[in-house]
């Protein structure tokens, strides 16, 4: 009989939490059964990908647009599956809920999993200064409510639980784990990709992976391409993703004159084959929880460049750069950087390595 899992995120859209989710998940379908409770509009790829898996994927009433209708669903689905494990993606004071949930619900293994890292910044706002209040408050019930502590680092472990909690040992660092063989670099795949979006042999290409969201920073990292092509005029930005800022970084695109430079490639089933098309890979996030796509793009031979927000655990190779957000700096970086092999790599990101460590987590 198998184990019943139920893990709840904000959507599934192609974010980094449910590249996660998916690969650790899909290597211990012989013992769980896993379900995927989601709320926003799911990207239609993404979602077949899931199913096709053999996930369980439920899409829930939004906990913005709905509230009360969301918490009376996520509960009823919690008692009537009668899972044995619930495992919560959500920001770190929303799992404390979802945990309060799966507690009143009667499930036994409550897991709070946090995937960001929210740090104090120069440049404070209202709303920044609200989510970290919350953050710092609800630590406390999200601690009394989750069984087991996980986060995607030592960096989110210690701004999500504290450090007292990390030195005692009460948190798992759960490293966002890929399939390393997968992004090997492929002469075969640069030659495909290049040839279907028009990139010549030798033109010279930025890349970046992720969601048009403030978060990712692509206003930056547009600043950034457009010095950077004044020096060298046969580059071409290679951005993958989708959001609800790409409409608006598409229009900035061609105000400044850079539509014939900037490629906008959406959201992609499978990423990996992009990477070996690029020469340098770009991630200025405003913050991260880990940044799987530098871990990714550091397995496939990629120089990376990236901010300094970005936890440092990412660092798997000598090739990544971490700068502070100065659009000259960056343009020199981009300018230094070239590709390396990267023949010697720590298991600590190889998925068939660390997939056992959360399923110790749920056997326990």
């Amino acid at each position: 009989m198998k184990k019943k899992v139920c893990h709840i995120t904000h959507g599934l859209v192609g974010s980094g939490v449910e590249t996660v989710i998916f690969n650790y998940c899909t290597r211990m379908m012989d013992e769980f059964q896993f379900d995927v409770l989601y709320q926003y509009d799911p990207n239609p790829d993404v979602l077949s990908k899931f199913q096709n898996a053999g996930f369980n994927c439920i899409q829930v009433p939004s906990k913005v647009r709905h509230p009360l209708k969301h918490i009376w669903t996520v509960y009823k689905i919690f008692k009537m599956n009668q899972y044995e494990i619930v495992h919560s993606h959500l920001d770190y004071f929303m799992n404390s809920y979802v945990c309060f949930l799966a507690m009143l619900a009667g499930v036994k293994k409550r897991i709070a999993h946090h995937h960001q890292v929210y740090t104090l910044s120069s440049k404070r706002s209202i709303k920044s200064l609200i989510r970290e209040a919350l953050c710092a408050i609800m630590r406390t019930p999200c601690k009394l409510f989750a069984t087991d502590w996980l986060a995607c680092g030592e960096t989110a472990a210690f701004n999500g639980w504290g450090r007292n909690a990390v030195k005692k040992g009460k948190v798992t660092i759960l490293p966002n784990a890929i399939d390393v063989k997968q992004f090997k670099y492929n002469v075969f795949s640069r030659q495909e990709i290049r040839c279907k979006y028009g990139i010549a042999e030798n033109d010279y290409v930025v890349g970046h992976v992720g969601r048009f969201y403030l978060q990712k920073n692509h206003d930056f990292l547009i600043d950034v391409f457009a010095e950077f092509h004044r020096q060298k005029t046969n580059a071409k930005l290679l951005l993958l993703g989708d959001g609800p800022l790409q409409e608006r970084i598409k229009h900035r695109v061609q105000t400044i004159g850079l539509s014939n430079s900037v490629i906008f490639a959406g959201l992609q089933k499978d990423a990996a084959p992009f990477y070996s098309a690029m020469d340098v890979f770009c991630l200025p996030s405003l913050w991260e929880g880990l940044g799987i796509v530098l871990i990714e793009a550091q397995y496939n031979g990629l120089p990376c460049v990236a901010s300094n927000s970005v936890p440092k655990e990412v660092e798997i190779s000598p090739n990544i750069s971490f700068v502070d957000l100065n659009v000259s700096h960056w343009s020199s970086k981009i300018l230094e950087a070239q590709r390396f092999n990267p023949d010697k790599f720590l298991t600590k990101y190889d998925i068939t390595m660390q997939y056992l460590k959360l399923r110790n987590v749920y056997l326990a």
